[in-house]
């Protein structure tokens, strides 16, 4: 264990505002959170001022095995998931894909995710596919759920079936989380019902897509507690519209934002804020406030995936934090406006692991080795070697490919 670490003077989002504050974190462990504490010699002190201390971004809904691109679609809409994946599993693009192991397109997709400041990701798939995975990535995969594929005529068999799955998660204090009505088709505006008859819906409950729903939907989802996670990059991309997340908001559903996976979502998440953003104006002609978003990425995801404490910076909790140097006042919450070259330092249980080059000594401090990059002009460290991976996809696919949500090693 490294000795403890103090940042001073950051900006932290704290009771609805940002709040000036140092922190101390010991191992995984953050032990202090203070208007100010004093350094002394067996601390190891770094200066943030000026800069944005966050909760680690949490992207809660991405498929890390089809971590690879050019997309897929999006000239033709469709009217169900079925239809956009079949075309996608009969493209070149996925016959590419699968000429690169498996763990390659994992470390791609946590990387992806990483540079965004994203610290934990939920990757939706069975246990048995991303079992030997979890540990060993550069963010956190959610790892504990229950799950179905979805609920329909053409649901993949995942699981033990809803009403099994949401039986096990009651009992362990988990999520279970699945596709529902990803689609516009009948199929998928029935799906809440048939939900609701296998007993599979409630607090427990994490539905991705949502997108035919109405009032009454929302109604019956706001009322069982259960949460909805929005992903409209995907959405636009596949079918042409989005789900009417306003409805969820106004009835105070729990709405988390995720990427989905490469084929069809956003390159990244800071993307996908972005989006979510842009989007929520053209629907309805108001402003989707940071705050809503922040919470959607940090507080949100934590309720529904049942994390613990839905405020992340807390004396006792595990320390996955990101740095931001936005360039904006140190008062000013700001998540939809941030690209790659703002994420200055993502540490996840206690460990530094990417970041801007001022951290070299902090990276140093835990004896870790880096490799060294630029990203929209920045020099950036992080803890592994990126550059090797891309070498590896290139290696495998026969000529020098290149990612659009990876820096252009």
């Amino acid at each position: 264990m490294t000795r403890p670490i103090l940042l001073q003077s950051a900006s932290m989002y704290q009771n609805g505002k940002m709040e000036t504050k140092d922190i101390v974190f010991t191992g995984e462990t953050i032990t202090k959170i203070e208007d100010s504490i004093p350094s002394n010699n067996v601390m190891f002190s770094i200066s943030l001022k000026g800069k944005k201390l966050y909760p680690g971004f949490i992207n809660s809904h991405d498929h890390l095995l089809a971590s690879y691109l050019p997309k897929v679609g999006g000239t033709e809409k469709h009217l169900s998931w079925l239809s956009y994946d079949n075309l996608y599993k009969s493209s070149g693009v996925f016959a590419e894909r699968q000429q690169i192991d498996p763990e390659i397109l994992y470390y791609l997709g946590a990387y992806k995710n990483l540079f965004a400041g994203v610290t934990s990701v939920f990757d939706h798939i069975p246990h048995f596919v991303q079992n030997p995975f979890r540990g060993i990535l550069p963010v956190k995969l959610i790892s504990d759920y229950t799950l179905a594929h979805s609920v329909g005529n053409y649901s993949l068999d995942w699981g033990e079936g809803p009403a099994l799955e949401y039986r096990m998660a009651e009992h362990a204090n988990l999520p279970f989380v699945t596709h529902l009505a990803e689609g516009l088709d009948d199929d998928s505006k029935q799906s809440l019902r048939y939900l609701e008859k296998m007993d599979a819906l409630g607090a427990h409950s994490v539905l991705v897509h949502c997108l035919p729903f109405g009032p009454k939907e929302a109604d019956k989802i706001a009322e069982k507690g259960a949460s909805v996670v929005w992903c409209p990059t995907s959405n636009l991309h596949i079918f042409g519209k989005t789900t009417n997340i306003k409805l969820f908001l106004e009835r105070g559903v729990n709405v988390c934002l995720g990427t989905d996976s490469s084929p069809s979502g956003s390159n990244h998440f800071l993307e996908e804020i972005k989006t979510a953003k842009s989007i929520y104006f053209g629907l309805y002609g108001e402003e989707l406030s940071d705050s809503d978003l922040f919470k959607m990425i940090t507080e949100n995801p934590r309720k529904a995936f049942r994390m613990g404490n839905p405020n992340a910076l807390m004396p006792g909790l595990k320390c996955d934090f990101v740095v931001v140097n936005d360039e904006k006042k140190s008062t000013e919450l700001n998540v939809s406006d941030l690209h790659w070259k703002h994420i200055d330092l993502v540490v996840i249980d206690g460990y530094p692991i990417y970041g801007s080059s001022e951290f070299l000594s902090l990276f140093q401090e835990f004896g870790l080795s880096t490799e060294e990059f630029v990203i929209d002009g920045k020099n950036k460290l992080v803890a592994g070697s990126p550059k090797k991976l891309m070498k590896q996809v290139s290696e495998s696919v026969g000529y020098k490919k290149s990612l659009a949500f990876l820096p252009n090693f």
